[in-house]
């Protein structure tokens, strides 16, 4: 987990990079920003920090398999090296992100770059460098006085409260391409995803957080994208399959593959499957998934929502099923209106 109570924020740059399809440069700030405010310093630090609570790490990564060629891995790792040369590093993360940043849909906006020293991540003292991009821009009123009259105006700025992009880059781990926290709330779109994929080059980290996580989701692909189809299975057989699942996770310290697969899919022929899907889930999403990990709870708790199993009949029902499939039954009528039987003992 992240500790930043005893961290400091010892200095920061902003450049504002813009909209290559608009004909818009790059403004470059000359010199560090100057912070002499504490109530400014203290807005600042919120809005780089504190959005940061998941323990999901990421690593630089290249094409080649060669971190050091990674751009970015080399801009942070000289700033690590030598603090002093953070505002000379920042132009030249400025202008890679600027050459990244073509597709129509990627929008203008301040980059700010940061230096913290003492942030304790994982029991493990270390300064980080952040790098945080601001590009949508909330509307804001403002009421003034005149004497006795008052005039509203508007003005937009940056929502502290909000992040679009940001990244933490932990002085850890430097060999393996250092310990990495990421957000991005703008990549509902492929081409958002210049972000992670093309100026910061990053790839979760094959650890507990991320091994359960993919595990989970994988099921649930498999389920809907596999089982259905080959196996003629209904809404009740893919609701019990994942609550076999989470009740594996929830309940098992370890993960085994092995055991796994037999007490959740059960049938030799669905196991067999999903191994065969397995394989082509880690190729198509350079997704880890090993055969052997301690088992996450934050991680089972973040996907908690992906085993609920929900059957919908027409507009008129949602049934939520937890669980027990003998306790629910589907059938026709004799005039061939489908139905569903639903037996319990409490009623609350």
């Amino acid at each position: 987990m992240i500790n930043y109570i005893e961290a400091t924020l010892d200095g920061v740059t902003a450049h504002f990079i813009g909209n290559h399809n608009e004909g818009e440069d790059i403004t470059y700030s000359p010199v560090l920003l100057s912070i002499d405010d504490e109530e400014m310093y203290d807005i600042l630090f919120k809005y780089f920090m504190t959005h940061f609570k998941e323990p999901e790490y990421f690593n630089f990564t290249f094409s080649s398999g060669e971190v050091a060629l990674n751009p970015v891995y080399n801009f942070v790792a000289n700033i690590f090296d030598d603090p002093s040369c953070l505002h000379e590093q920042s132009v030249k993360i400025a202008r890679h992100l600027y050459e990244k940043s073509k597709h129509p849909n990627i929008k203008s906006g301040e980059l700010y770059i940061s230096y913290f020293s003492n942030v304790l991540v994982d029991d493990e003292l270390v300064d980080a460098v952040g790098i945080f991009k601001s590009e949508n821009k909330d509307l804001f009123l403002k009421l003034e006085k005149d004497g006795q009259t008052f005039h509203i105006l508007k003005d937009s700025g940056t929502n502290v409260g909000k992040l679009d992009k940001g990244c933490l880059i932990f002085n850890t781990e430097r060999e393996d391409g250092f310990k990495i926290c990421n957000i991005d709330h703008s990549n509902r779109y492929k081409e958002a995803q210049y972000w992670r994929e093309e100026f910061l080059m990053i790839t979760a980290r094959a650890d507990d957080y991320h091994q359960t996580k993919n595990y989970i989701q994988a099921t649930k692909s498999f389920i809907k994208d596999r089982m259905s189809k080959e196996f003629d299975t209904d809404k009740s057989d893919e609701a019990s399959v994942m609550n076999r699942s989470f009740e594996y996770f929830k309940h098992q310290e370890k993960f085994d593959a092995v055991e796994y697969e037999t007490r959740v899919f059960k049938d030799d022929k669905v196991v067999e499957a999903f191994q065969d899907y397995k394989q082509e889930y880690q190729n198509t999403r350079s997704a880890a998934l090993g055969d052997a990990f301690e088992i996450s709870d934050y991680a089972v708790k973040k996907q908690s929502r992906v085993f609920k199993s929900i059957i919908k009949l027409d507009k008129n029902f949602h049934i939520y099923v937890h669980g027990d499939k003998n306790k629910i039954e589907k059938g026709t009528d004799n005039e061939g209106r489908k139905y569903y039987i639903l037996y319990y003992d409490d009623e609350s």
